[in-house]
C-alpha cells in the first residue's frame, strides 16, 4: 500500500496566485464548482477551486505553485470516468483541461497533434475530412477527451482490429508535479533512442503528470464498411461464437456483445421483428477498400458465428441504427431512475464463454439485475449492476465476485476504465507485490510530494465486499441520476 500524502488545503494566498495565473474567467468557485466535484459515478469530493488553463505554460505555473504549497491537484477531462478517476478525494484544486482544444492534422506524416481537451469525436471528424482515421473509439466518443483517453488508455468498439489508445501515442507534452515541462516523442513513427517515457504516462490516470498535448498516429480511413447482427438463445452461446470466429482466423474491425438486459434498454432502436426471447446478440462489422471483399468477408463471419437470427445492414441508415443501439447503452443507463454500478473486466478470448457463465451464476445467486454489454472481440465486458436502494448492500459483494472471476480466468479487473478510486484497493489481487512496489517508486520519483490525483490507483484499504461503503457518496447520492454527465459504456 502507498502511504497517503500529507497535503493541506489551499491558502487564500495560493488561491489568489492561481487566479492570477489563469485569469478571472478561468477561475471557478461557488455554485459553478458543482460539475467539477464529481465524475459519472456516485462519488464526489470537496474542491476549493477549479481552473481552466489555456496553455501548457499556465499548467506548469499552477503545478509548481500547488507543489510548493503541498496542495492536491487533480487533472480532469470531461468527467465521464466510471471509477472516480477525476474526483478530488483530498480536496484541493481541479485542473480542467477543456480549453486545451487545438487540433492539427498532419496528413503527410499521418498524425495529429491535439490538445488534451479535444473531444475524441472532434478529432475523428477532423481526421476523416483528410481521408484519415483515429481508431480508438470509446462509447463516450462524443464526450470524453483525448487527455482522459490517454490517461486511462481507453479502448472502444474498433480496438479489436486497430488497437487501444496506447498503440497510437507517438509523443506528448506533459507537466510534472513540480512544473517541469517534458516534450516526449514526436511525429517520427520509429524511435529506438532511450526509454519510451511517453508510454509511462499512458494509463497513469493523472498520478504521474498532467498531459497537455498529444501526438497521435492516424491510419487511412476505410472506404467501405458492412455490419450485421447475429442473435443467440444464451449468452454463453454468444461467447462460444466469439471464440469460434477469432479462432478461425477472421479479424472483424468490431465485435460487440449485448445480452438480454442490454437489449431491453435500447429495444426501440433494434429491428422491430427481433424475437423478444433472444438472450444475446453480437454486432459484427468489417471494413476495407473493396465493397465486394468486405461484404464477402462479413458473410463468411456471419456463417461462422452461427446464430439463430441474423440481420445484415443493407445501407448506411441501417448500419447507423444498429450501432446507435449499442452506443446508446450508456446514455440510457445514466437516465434510468435505478442506481447503477458499471463494471469493466477483461478476460482472454477463449475464456469469454466461461466469464459469461460466471456472470449468469452471479445474477442467479444474487437476484440482481446485471445487464452485460462489451467489446467481446477483445474480451472486454461491461457488467452493469442495477439496483434499488434496498439492494445496495449486495452490490459490493457481487462486484467482488465479478473481479474474482475475471482474475481466476486470467483476466484483469479493468480493461479500459482504469482503477481510479473504485478499484484501487483491488490492485493487489491482480499485480505482484514487487510490481506495486515498483509502481510506487515511480510515483514518488515523478511526484515526490504526492499532489497529483491522490488516493487513486494504489491500494490504501483492505479489498473486501464492503469497499463501496468506504467511498464518499455511497448511500448518500444515488448513482445514475440525471445530474451526472452523459457517457457511453
Amino acid at each position: 500500500m502507498l502511504s497517503a500524502p500529507e497535503l493541506v488545503e489551499p491558502s487564500p494566498a495560493l488561491l489568489a496566485r492561481l487566479r492570477e495565473i489563469v485569469g478571472d474567467r478561468a477561475y471557478i468557485t461557488g455554485d459553478a464548482l458543482e460539475p467539477y466535484t464529481h465524475d459519472a459515478t456516485f462519488m464526489s469530493g470537496p474542491v476549493a477551486a477549479a481552473l481552466r488553463p489555456a496553455t501548457t505554460e499556465q499548467v506548469s505555473l499552477v503545478a509548481a505553485a500547488c507543489n510548493e504549497a503541498r496542495v492536491a491537484l487533480v487533472a480532469r477531462g470531461a468527467g465521464t470516468s466510471l471509477v472516480g478517476g477525476p474526483v478530488a478525494l483530498a480536496g484541493g484544486i481541479i485542473l480542467s483541461l477543456e480549453a486545451l482544444d487545438s487540433i492539427e492534422i498532419d496528413a503527410a506524416d499521418a498524425c495529429a497533434v491535439v490538445g488534451a481537451g479535444v473531444i475524441n469525436g472532434q478529432l475523428q471528424a477532423a481526421a476523416a475530412a483528410q481521408g484519415l482515421m483515429y481508431p480508438p473509439d470509446p462509447g463516450s466518443v462524443d464526450m470524453s477527451t483525448i487527455g482522459g483517453n490517454v490517461a486511462c488508455n481507453a479502448g472502444g468498439m474498433s480496438c479489436l482490429k486497430y488497437g487501444v489508445t496506447a498503440d497510437y501515442v507517438l509523443g506528448m507534452t506533459v507537466v510534472l508535479a513540480d512544473g517541469t515541462v517534458l516534450d516526449l516523442g514526436g511525429r517520427t513513427r520509429k524511435r529506438a533512442s532511450g526509454y519510451r517515457l511517453a508510454q509511462v504516462f499512458v494509463g497513469s490516470e493523472g498520478t504521474l503528470g498532467i498531459i497537455t498535448s498529444v501526438c497521435l498516429k492516424l491510419v487511412p480511413r476505410p472506404r467501405h464498411r458492412a455490419v450485421a447482427m447475429v442473435a443467440y438463445p444464451t449468452t454463453v452461446a454468444a461467447g462460444d461464437a466469439v471464440a469460434r470466429l477469432l479462432g478461425a482466423g477472421h479479424l472483424p474491425c468490431a465485435l460487440e456483445l449485448m445480452d438480454r438486459g442490454g437489449l431491453e434498454m435500447v429495444w426501440e432502436l433494434l429491428p422491430q421483428d427481433l424475437p423478444r426471447e433472444l438472450a444475446a446478440i453480437l454486432i459484427v462489422e468489417q471494413d476495407g477498400s473493396s465493397a465486394e471483399v468486405v461484404m464477402s468477408e462479413l458473410a463468411e463471419m456471419v456463417e461462422i458465428l452461427g446464430g439463430v437470427e441474423n440481420r445484415v445492414a443493407m445501407d448506411e441508415t441501417q448500419r447507423e441504427r444498429l450501432w446507435r443501439s449499442r452506443r446508446s447503452i450508456g446514455k440510457v443507463l445514466m437516465s434510468m431512475p435505478k442506481n447503477f454500478f458499471a463494471e469493466d473486466i477483461s478476460v482472454p478470448i477463449a475464456r469469454i464463454p466461461d466469464m459469461l457463465a460466471r456472470l449468469d451464476q452471479i445474477k442467479a445467486d444474487t437476484g440482481l439485475h446485471i445487464p452485460v454489454v462489451g467489446h467481446a472481440g477483445d474480451g472486454n465486458l461491461h457488467p452493469m449492476i442495477l439496483f434499488a436502494d434496498e439492494e445496495r448492500g449486495q452490490v459490493g459483494p457481487a462486484a467482488e465476485r465479478i473481479f474474482e472471476a475475471a482474475l481466476e480466468l486470467g483476466g484483469s479487473i479493468s480493461g479500459e476504465h482504469g482503477l481510479g478510486a473504485l478499484k484501487r484497493d483491488h490492485a493487489a489481487r491482480e499485480h505482484q507485490d514487487v510490481a506495486l512496489t515498483l509502481m510506487g517508486g515511480m510515483k514518488r520519483l515523478f511526484d515526490p510530494n504526492g499532489i497529483l490525483n491522490p488516493h487513486k490507483l494504489f491500494p490504501e484499504l483492505p479489498a473486501d465486499g464492503q469497499f463501496l461503503e468506504r467511498l464518499p457518496g455511497w448511500g448518500v447520492k444515488a448513482a445514475g441520476t440525471k445530474d451526472r454527465a452523459e457517457l457511453g459504456a
